[in-house]
């Protein structure tokens, strides 16, 4: 079937030129041939990925057609492709003069210049280009400028140009997705959602358009308008997964587990087996507080997708939460192994550490991931309740000697308890009183953290007077 296409292509002798041709080349003999038949076999050699034996063939056909431009280009090409660059350019610069500006040349020499990261010069010429193309390949050309505008970061101008591309390629997918790209890159999403509402008014079917104005309200936070543009999305496509799945993650966002679980589950039914998707359905399943089928979901997730850490920490978390602390110990190190600067996994391993007693480990890792975020409340809050457990004394020696401690929350909501508990009753209100001013909601878990201060009439009143608060700023 190849050889039939092939034969189309080429020509009914295109084969027996092929053959000849490569004997030649084997025996580093070559025979003259028509200037006709070696741009042929060039153009053949170029989509072969034959790259230095393109070159060869062009520079040997050049011996009997010194002043052949095409054939001069087709090295040029040959090189680009090979990685001579700065050949390929002194050859085409050659041409540039030599010769009037064609569509093959002005890309090929785009081409080049955006290999060598001279995106100056590549946009020289993709410009120059647009002129002489048209159809499927004017919106390719466009495509190239856009990102070209993309590596020096002028997203403006990419969307200017992606614009105007879209006037002649409505239904292109790639340029909604570029659109996108841009305007995510700027934080612009109120724009891109109204670039994407033009081009829906153009095109209601695209579902491209659909999903990606899903994603802009959904970086804008409105959780309504991104539930819509999605739903839309998948009546138009009700295969196209990435949709289904970024409902669900919408709905987890807003705690509405049970339907993030159908639409995770859709996008199995869709693809099939999915490592990120069984990693999300996993944490569905945490958050609904089935264990079982989270660990399963996780165990799926880590080996369809061996290095990826956030399945290894789900499987670590959940053996924790179960009680099997040893296991999440174990799965939590190989986390750490293919993320060693994550203080999420650090965080998860200092808490098993901690739950199977070895409180050493624990406190030393509960510092490794403080180190890694000093500003993250829960981990400062969790190693200084750790290191109650040993001596409420070493709590406040950690907090007078470290500086990040003493400006996070985490450690001052834990020195509340200390204080207390070391007969500070002053102290202890201070820092609560700190607390409650810059983070309320962490002053208000007081009580979960630290039961022990539950029949405390002090805290029972002023976490009253919190909730109070909050209730008249609803109204």
């Amino acid at each position: 079937m190849f050889e039939d296409e092939e034969d189309e292509w080429f020509g009914a002798d295109f084969n027996k030129q092929l053959e000849t041709f490569n004997q030649m080349y084997e025996n580093q003999d070559y025979q003259y041939l028509d200037a006709d038949q070696v741009e042929i076999i060039l153009d053949h050699l170029l989509i072969a990925n034959q790259f230095k034996k393109a070159k060869w063939a062009a520079d040997q056909a050049l011996k009997h057609f010194p002043f052949n431009n095409t054939l001069l280009l087709r090295k040029a090409q040959a090189m680009s492709l090979a990685g001579e660059l700065h050949g390929a350019i002194r050859i085409l610069s050659k041409l540039e003069k030599m010769d009037a500006p064609n569509l093959d040349l002005l890309l090929t020499t785009a081409a080049c210049y955006s290999q060598l990261r001279d995106s100056d010069s590549a946009i020289k010429y993709f410009r120059k280009a647009i002129d002489f193309s048209e159809g499927d390949e004017r919106t390719e050309i466009y495509l190239d400028l856009a990102m070209e505008y993309e590596n020096q970061k002028k997203f403006r101008d990419a969307i200017a140009t992606l614009e105007q591309a879209l006037k002649d390629d409505k239904r292109n997918e790639a340029i909604i997705y570029e659109l996108a790209y841009c305007y995510e890159q700027l934080e612009d999403y109120e724009n891109a959602v109204k670039s994407f509402l033009f081009y829906i008014d153009e095109d209601p079917y695209s579902y491209t358009t659909w999903y990606n104005l899903g994603n802009a309200y959904t970086k804008m936070g409105d959780v309504e308008k991104a539930l819509w543009a999605y739903d839309y999305c998948t009546v138009i496509n009700d295969e196209f997964a990435p949709a289904y799945f970024n409902m669900a993650n919408t709905h987890m966002d807003q705690d509405d587990f049970s339907k993030a679980l159908t639409y995770y589950k859709r996008c199995l039914e869709i693809d099939g087996d999915d490592g990120m998707v069984y990693c999300s359905l996993g944490e569905c399943y945490e958050e609904m507080g089935e264990y079982e089928k989270a660990y399963e979901s996780y165990t799926k997730s880590a080996d369809l997708l061996p290095h990826l850490g956030d399945a290894w920490l789900g499987k670590g978390i959940i053996s924790d939460l179960m009680g099997n602390f040893q296991t999440a110990i174990s799965e939590l190190n190989v986390a750490l192994d293919l993320e060693p600067d994550s203080y999420n996994y650090l965080r998860a391993l200092a808490s098993a550490y901690e739950n199977d007693g070895q409180l050493e480990k624990a406190l030393e890792t509960y510092g490794k991931a403080h180190e890694s975020k000093e500003s993250d409340t829960d981990i400062a809050l969790e190693w200084m309740s750790c290191l109650s457990f040993v001596s409420c004394d070493l709590v406040a020696e950690k907090f007078e000697s470290t500086v990040s401690l003493q400006k996070n929350d985490g450690a001052k909501l834990a020195m509340v308890y200390v204080s207390w508990m070391l007969g500070n009753q002053s102290d202890a209100i201070f820092y609560f009183e700190d607390v409650s001013q810059s983070d309320a909601s962490l002053a208000k878990s007081l009580f979960l953290h630290f039961p022990e201060l539950k029949s405390n009439e002090y805290f029972i009143n002023r976490l009253e007077e919190l909730d109070e608060t909050d209730e008249n700023e609803k109204l």
